[in-house]
């Protein structure tokens, strides 16, 4: 899946293990050497494909984290929430908000499911069922952690600049927000991958992006949610979308594994 980019990475990798110091390393601790090295080669799942996703999930969580901790502890990003809220309450219009009220229910449980479901059947029929599974993984371990969030934070909505009545939940964090990047984020990187032409990828991709970003300004604009509940939505939903992607990788390196052992069972 990430062909291209392990290359040029594998070749820099390669040349930094050649560096003098790194022979040295290589002579007075053999085994560690041999470990850190196996690290990032790229002809299995283990080595520079998990090394990179175990980053970006690191990276993710220590984000989310951060956040977290702000939300609960600082004063400063508590007061910036009331200001961004305070904002966008201010430039409503009867037209914008009608519009983004309407956008804003494609992102809820059962736009959501329709747009899994429409997706979901498409993969299946294309007989790409290890997207699939990714899918399936990237969606509900995303709503099933953000049900489990909502309800340990049980952060209030702010009601009192509510252009509707929202569903009986939390605040934290925004499951709109969420659940579009678990979903269509993934389907943008699925894009990126599976379309051959160029601008039409781009187009599809941009129009992920698009969707994703007025989701989560829908919310803050109709004042349902705060800033940091779609920031930490946006977050939960890219770490599932990262660790989907880390299973449909070892998925495919593992299928074309088996392809190979065939082949060498069949000429022998």
């Amino acid at each position: 899946m990430f062909k291209i980019p392990l290359l040029y990475l594998t070749e820099w990798v390669e040349s930094v293990f050649q560096l003098p110091y790194m022979r040295d390393l290589k002579k007075k601790y053999p085994r560690f050497f041999k470990f850190l090295h196996a690290r990032f080669k790229t002809d299995h799942f283990y080595g520079l494909p998990l090394t990179v996703f175990l980053l970006l999930i690191g990276f993710t969580l220590f984000l989310l984290s951060q956040l977290v901790e702000n939300v609960v502890n600082s004063e400063a990003t508590k007061a910036m929430d009331i200001q961004v809220t305070a904002f966008f309450f201010d430039m409503r219009s009867a037209e914008l908000s009608l519009f983004l009220y309407a956008f804003t229910h494609l992102g809820n449980v059962y736009g959501v499911t329709a747009m899994t479901l429409l997706a979901g059947i498409f993969l299946y029929v294309k007989r790409m069922y290890q997207h699939l599974v990714a899918l399936i993984i990237s969606v509900l371990g995303s709503g099933i952690t953000m049900d489990v969030l909502k309800t340990y934070f049980s952060r209030e909505r702010p009601l009192d600049v509510a252009f509707y009545v929202p569903e009986n939940s939390f605040s934290f964090p925004s499951g709109h927000a969420a659940s579009a990047m678990a979903l269509v984020g993934l389907l943008a990187y699925f894009c990126l991958l599976e379309v051959k032409h160029q601008r039409a990828k781009i187009l599809l991709f941009l129009m992920g992006l698009l969707y994703v970003l007025l989701i989560g300004i829908s919310r803050i604009y109709l004042g349902v949610h705060f800033l940091t509940d779609v920031v930490a939505g946006f977050l939960l939903g890219l770490l599932w979308v990262v660790m989907a992607v880390g299973v449909l990788e070892y998925l495919a390196i593992d299928r074309v594994k088996q392809a190979v052992s065939k082949e060498d069972v069949m000429i022998t």
